[in-house]
């Protein structure tokens, strides 16, 4: 499929995507005395709400500015910088749980000390569901940034411990005894066969972790932060500015959509020696 194709099937379905979206406003407006609030149109959110973000004072927690002007690019400056603090919090979270979760899975499943000492705590910590500790990090952590980061970082790790553990022991034995047959010690044994094989899983994994992530950072920045995309729509939310939440929801979703096709490409040129089905 060439490129034109591509886009041009891509762009039918946001079309699809846009009628849907109309035709449940104009539902909306039929049978609810309030539309407004319950399904703004979209000449209403890019038209009306969109300028009006200009008015959003971010260093009062998302409060509104008396001074400022309904304008589009005040509207975009805002929303880039809220932007940037939040996808700084997926990545530093993602990142951080790669680096920590590999370590942990290799350790649990080769170093048998490790396993025997911290396999029962870890295997209970993956039973906890992520979003119920969401309210125990903003205590401990009163909401700062540092505090989300860990909070990612935490249920990142765990998913990507798990994949390790998964990969290593999926790797064939008889891989491992032909090196060994080689003269390869332990330690070459895992640079050069498991580590490689690990690889192909992770990429898979990542992708996964990383809209975890994003949806991680939300709940976060929900409950105890000031500043981010999540911040703004528990501001919106609070007034019933649904045009507004739109508007946030949607740079949210191009976000998330941006950095799973930029990863895509980059897990795809690191494991490009990897055989792929044609």
């Amino acid at each position: 499929m060439n490129a034109l194709r591509r886009v041009s099937l891509a762009a039918v379905g946001c079309l699809l995507l846009v009628v849907a979206w109309e035709i449940g406003a104009a539902v909306t407006a039929a049978n609810s005395d309030n539309p407004e609030v319950v399904w703004p149109h979209l000449s209403q959110v890019f038209g009306e709400a969109l300028p009006a973000l200009a008015l959003v004072d971010t260093t009062g927690g998302g409060q509104m500015s008396a001074t400022a002007q309904p304008n589009v690019g005040g509207a975009l400056t805002m929303l880039a910088g809220q932007a940037w603090v939040t996808t700084v919090r997926v990545a530093a979270g993602t990142v951080l749980g790669l680096v920590i979760g590999v370590a942990l899975g290799f350790l649990v499943t080769l170093v048998t000390p490790f396993r025997l000492v911290f396999s029962p705590l870890l295997s209970v910590l993956r039973q906890v569901p992520l979003f119920a500790l969401t309210l125990l990090f903003v205590i401990w952590f009163g909401g700062s940034t540092a505090g989300i980061i860990t909070f990612v970082t935490f249920g990142a790790s765990l998913m990507i411990m798990v994949a390790t553990q998964e990969a290593i022991r999926a790797v064939p034995e008889v891989y491992v005894r032909y090196a060994r047959t080689l003269g390869a010690g332990r330690f070459d044994v895992i640079r050069t066969v498991v580590a490689p094989a690990v690889v192909p899983v992770l990429a898979a994994t990542v992708l996964v972790v990383v809209g975890l992530a994003w949806a991680m950072v939300m709940a976060a920045e929900f409950l105890g932060t000031q500043q981010g995309l999540g911040r703004l729509l528990l501001f919106f939310q609070t007034f019933q500015l649904t045009d507004r939440m739109v508007v946030v929801t949607a740079v949210l979703t191009v976000l998330a959509a941006v950095s799973q096709v930029v990863l895509d490409k980059v897990l795809a040129r690191l494991t490009r020696w990897v055989p792929r089905e044609v």
